[in-house]
């Protein structure tokens, strides 16, 4: 039945496929005309060219003119000539409109004379912007409520019903969702520019579905694949698609096997890289806790592998879902959809518009025992996760429950060697979470949520858990993880951080511990959103650190650990406020890229100018990488891409640039 229901969907989307030719309007055949309400991509500069071109049918014209509006205001005038061969004309005119929250018009106008001239066509509300498509089932369609909202620089393609075309999210099939529109709201409100979001979606999708395609025709509009691809294809946009967002997995991990899901991604992942190769970043969601029915472990892995895709594919952002509101245990209501579509702007801002800090779901690296006597044991996250851990939740119990309201909290959430409810307390510290234990540990596992809620017992949700959960400092749920190894208490030693300013300049010391790899040192700047956190990676043997872009007057925060694979040490921290002059020492006044040679990361700091974009080229000239950055001070580079050998590093600064040799060995 479910198979059937898709079928019949998959028909009426595709009876409104078709491909626009040549439009003919009164004397002219248009080769080139925008859409009323249709979105263009800008370029880097944040612009976007509009070309009207065609032919004039008809003879006594001298030539075509192209009046142009900015919000119903005449900001432009162009006119082409008109050079006949028989009884036609060819012209072509191209203008720009600015990627920002302001929609254009254009009228077209066939001339005789400056006093002879005829209106041909005029298409309004044109803009220019993003691309974003997104994939996936029934969490993904996202449209639980009929969500009434709509916004002029939301924009959408799909069915107009006599064919296809451009209009406001959520007006037309398919409907972009909640979240879809939600997360277009959050890029025109504060990125200033408008998107076009499609939504390929569909509800009770197998991942087989979903990558199944005409292996001659990958546009066949017979298949879901296919209707999406065609879609985006006939908005001129894929050359520069920016994001998919694919959620999906519920139809595997309630089958007989979820671990099926994870070879078919596979293969799902070669057709969209193959159909899709220009996109930037794709978002995958890890799939919500389910409730009810047979406990069954092989979802926690299933959730585990989600949470790694970005190991596997560094083009993938995972993303958690989990812990959104209105959760019922299939779907989320509005809240929960509006709370998913203002996270995915928040991860955007970082990938597409230029934000200094990055902003995920918290992502397990690892953890070890942080006592000798392995009464504690610390989990780390990403380095620059600011984590939270949260209160205990009182909530009402279902009819007939021994006792009225039970208190949920995170911490008997936690599995060691499988078993929950083993852990005393917890704690946030930067980017750890920090658990006390009943008992002595001799676990060698841990694992963060259960892979299936099989308890039952609130009036609000009696079979899915709905909190509380482990969160960063902007309110993004960590992943959950699964049975991951719990590393043994090894004693790394206690650093000292002190701070000085000769030179005019901050310098850190601390003492050298033996046996870490190196040390992870962090500037903390400023408050709440407008914090700034940056990070650089030192040597096993550097004890000291000279900050050139610290600014006078202004408190800073450092913190400066070291570190292994398997363990890190406590955390030392330092408060300064920069006393002296800004006054830069003209020995380190250039860019700084360090350590050199390396092995894992490359710093570069610059004392005064703002890096905007480092390349990294081969030593016979071959550009190997290039990154964009928002004006950092502060820049780190992984070279896990990077084999042993020589690299030429060039870092821009405005119109400046500097080149550097690096040597990685590994």
């Amino acid at each position: 039945m479910k198979k059937n229901l898709l079928l019949s969907f998959l028909f009426l989307l595709a009876i409104g496929l078709y491909r626009t030719d040549a439009q003919t309007i009164g004397v002219a055949a248009f080769d080139k005309l925008p859409a009323n309400k249709q979105l263009f991509a800008r370029d880097k500069n944040k612009e976007a060219d509009i070309t009207i071109s065609g032919k004039i049918q008809s003879s006594g014209y001298a030539y075509v003119s192209v009046v142009k509006y900015r919000n119903k205001t005449k900001i432009g005038y162009q006119k082409g000539a008109l050079a006949y061969s028989g009884s036609t004309a060819p012209f072509s005119l191209t203008s720009k409109i600015k990627a920002e929250l302001a929609e254009y018009a254009f009228e077209v106008y066939a001339c005789k004379s400056s006093t002879d001239s005829a209106l041909i066509v005029r298409r309004d509300d044109v803009v220019a912007g993003d691309f974003y498509i997104i994939y996936g089932q029934s969490n993904a369609v996202a449209w639980e409520v009929d969500y009434m909202y709509r916004n002029e620089f939301c924009r959408t393609f799909g069915s107009l019903g006599n064919g296809n075309g451009w209009d406001l999210s959520n007006e037309i099939t398919p409907r972009v969702g909640i979240f879809g529109i939600e997360f277009q709201r959050r890029v025109a409100e504060k990125y200033k520019i408008p998107t076009c979001v499609i939504n390929g979606a569909l509800a009770g999708a197998s991942i087989l579905d979903l990558t199944n395609r005409n292996p001659n025709n990958h546009a066949d509009a017979s298949t879901g694949y296919g209707i999406l691809l065609n879609y985006a294809q006939q908005t001129g946009l894929l050359p520069n698609l920016k994001g998919i967002f694919y959620w999906q997995g519920e139809a595997e991990a309630a089958s007989d096997d979820p671990s099926v899901w994870a070879p078919r991604f596979d293969k799902l992942m070669a057709n969209l890289q193959e159909d899709y190769p220009m996109i930037e970043k794709m978002y995958v969601f890890q799939l919500p806790l389910f409730g009810g029915g047979a406990y069954d472990d092989r979802i926690g892995a299933f959730r585990e592998q989600q949470r790694l895709l970005n190991k596997k594919y560094p083009i993938i952002q995972p993303y958690a879902a989990l812990g959104a509101p209105d959760w019922n245990g299939f779907h989320y209501g509005l809240n929960g959809y509006l709370q998913v579509g203002r996270d995915l702007a928040e991860m955007a801002g970082f990938y597409h518009y230029g934000e200094k800090e990055k902003a995920t779901s918290p992502s397990f690296q690892k953890a070890f025992y942080s006592t000798p006597n392995r009464d504690e044991i610390t989990m780390v996250f990403e380095d620059y996760q600011q984590m939270v851990y949260p209160n205990d939740t009182l909530n009402a119990n279902i009819e007939g429950s021994q006792e009225p309201f039970s208190t949920y909290s995170v911490k008997d959430f936690f599995y060691l060697n499988k078993e929950w409810q083993k852990l005393k307390a917890g704690r946030a510290e930067a980017n750890r979470i920090i658990v006390s234990l009943k008992t002595v540990g001799n676990d060698t596992l841990i694992k963060y949520l259960p892979s299936k809620y099989h308890y039952s017992g609130l009036v609000t949700a009696p079979w899915v858990y709905i909190g509380p959960f482990l969160k960063n400092t902007r309110g993004f749920r960590a992943f959950a993880f699964h049975h991951n190894t719990i590393n043994p208490y090894f004693d790394l030693g206690t650093l000292t951080l002190t701070g000085s300013e000769p030179k005019n300049n901050i310098v850190l010391n601390w003492n050298k511990l033996p046996n870490v790899t190196g040390y992870i040192l962090e500037r903390l700047h400023g408050k709440d959103s407008l914090q700034t956190h940056e990070i650089v990676y030192l040597s096993k043997d550097q004890t000291e650190y000279t900050d050139p872009s610290a600014k006078k007057g202004e408190e800073y925060r450092y913190q400066i650990r070291g570190y292994t694979d398997k363990s890190e040490s406590p955390i030392a921290y330092l408060k300064l406020i920069k006393g002296s002059d800004d006054v830069v020492d003209e020995a380190i006044a250039k860019i700084n890229v360090y350590p050199n040679p390396t092995i894992d990361v490359i710093n570069i700091v610059s004392a005064s100018d703002k890096i905007d974009q480092v390349d990294i080229f081969s030593s016979s000239g071959v550009r190997m990488e290039t990154r964009i950055y928002p004006g950092n001070e502060w820049v780190t580079l992984h070279t896990n891409k990077l084999s042993t050998g020589t690299y030429i590093v060039k870092v821009h600064s405005g119109e400046k640039s500097t080149t550097h040799r690096v040597l990685v060995v590994k």
